[in-house]
């Protein structure tokens, strides 16, 4: 018997947490799982912030907040904690979405070291230090979906402009991808990333707010417009879900085109 379409999307029953969950991406990444069915562990480094997410999620679907809790994934020691308290709740965890993470611009000739620690603690360790932890949970339960957030400048393409150590942990993150898709394949866990382009979340609010370089940048999107949270939110419920059973070990752009499609004039060639 075929499932139906709205069958493969639902999360009914499983368990997910949402790292950087507070803002952006990561609070509509937590608010589209919840809506699909799944109890969701809210977590951002900043308690306010989670609890800001939990409140919209309470809205609609109060029962589906499974843990409102602050974890800065630069600290193993509160992701161990995070992660065991969400295990002892719920019995399992199926979901991990690595969505924390910071960007900073950095001139590679003269850069301050402490950017180059700060950027690779929270965006490639943090993201590292959770699929550890939870790993160990899914190991056990023999299945998971693990869904780490890569970027369009992290090993898609190059993009220049101070951006080659951000760069370089987000391209970590499609290479850490791929080694725990061969790894943890055996146990039925699935890894994937995700790549976002330019999307329109706090992050790149001054870039929005420039009619010129937001222009430019729109000049190298084929679909014409900045990505919306929702466009990365939908993603990650087709690979939170088993509609992407067989799919692992990819990193997704999500970018309106940028990465693959040159868009050389609107005249006929």
């Amino acid at each position: 018997m075929t499932e139906t379409a709205n069958g493969l999307f639902d999360l009914a029953g499983k368990v997910a947490i949402v790292t950087g969950a507070g803002r952006g991406i990561g609070a509509a990444i937590a608010e589209a799982l919840a809506a699909s069915g799944a109890d969701v562990a809210v977590t951002d480094m900043e308690q306010a912030a989670a609890e800001d997410t939990a409140g919209r999620i309470a809205e609609t679907a109060a029962d589906r907040i499974a843990l409102v809790t602050a974890c800065d994934v630069r600290d193993n020691d509160q992701v161990l904690r995070t992660v065991s308290e969400l295990h002892a709740a719920k019995g399992r965890i199926d979901v991990l979405v690595n969505n924390a993470g910071i960007h900073r611009r950095v001139p590679p000739t003269d850069f301050n070291p402490r950017d180059l620690e700060d950027l690779y603690a929270v965006n490639l360790t943090g993201s590292f230090q959770m699929c550890s932890a939870v790993g160990n949970v899914m190991i056990s339960q023999r299945s998971g979906s693990i869904i780490n957030l890569s970027a369009l400048g992290g090993g898609v393409v190059g993009l220049g402009r101070g951006g080659s150590i951000y760069g370089m942990t987000k391209g970590g993150i499609v290479s850490l991808t791929r080694d725990l898709a061969a790894e943890w394949g055996r146990y039925s866990i699935r890894v994937n990333a995700l790549a976002p382009g330019w999307i329109r979340t706090p992050m790149t609010t001054a870039l929005q707010n420039d009619p010129g370089r937001s222009a430019r940048v729109l000049e190298r999107v084929p679909l014409r417009r900045w990505g919306e949270c929702e466009d990365i939110a939908g993603a990650a419920v087709f690979l939170a879900s088993d509609a992407s059973r067989y799919i692992t070990g990819h990193t997704i752009p999500i970018d309106g085109g940028a990465a693959n499609v040159i868009a050389i004039s609107e005249e006929p060639v």
